[in-house]
């Protein structure tokens, strides 16, 4: 196995045996160390799972989701949109955050370079906020099983 490391990167070995699991098949976190020759729990170790990830859904079309304390669950393909929400959401969650910032900011006590830097920022923090509220929605919608989004196909009458 050493030989076979010296030549691949951890994570290529990694990502090859993951992508032959099927979907909703688990890999244990023994089962990882051993693969990679790394301890559980360990920045190396966090750090070739974080490499393997984007290989595996780059060239594998796969993704990992975590079982906390045992291991990684292989996504099965129709729950792809769901974690590519719960993505979505963070990162607007993050910019809700800026926003934030932004609006709370001491402006009255800024210099004049300051307030001019803030003002453009923030107009364009503003739009973006806005652009992304509307796409929150808008995936929720799309993503949402049990609801019929007013732009399906089903729903548009062509007269």
């Amino acid at each position: 196995m050493n030989e076979v490391l010296d030549n691949k990167k951890k994570s290529e070995i990694l990502a090859e045996e993951i992508s032959k699991l099927n979907y909703g098949d688990i890999i244990l976190h023994s089962q990882i160390a051993e693969i990679i020759q790394e301890d559980y729990g360990s920045n190396k170790y966090r750090s070739e799972i974080d490499r393997t990830k984007k290989i595996l859904l780059k060239k594998y079309n796969k993704i990992l989701k975590s079982i906390k304390g045992d291991g990684y669950r292989v996504v099965k393909p129709d729950d792809f949109v769901g974690e590519s929400l719960g993505h979505y959401k963070r990162g607007f969650n993050e910019m809700q955050k800026g926003q934030d910032i932004l609006t709370n900011a001491p402006v009255k006590d800024m210099t004049d370079e300051g307030r001019t830097i803030f003002r453009r920022v923030y107009d364009r923090a503003v739009i973006l906020n806005a652009s992304m509220q509307g796409a929150v929605v808008e995936l929720k919608a799309l993503g949402d099983k049990k609801k019929q989004h007013p732009m399906a196909v089903e729903n548009v009458k062509v007269h």
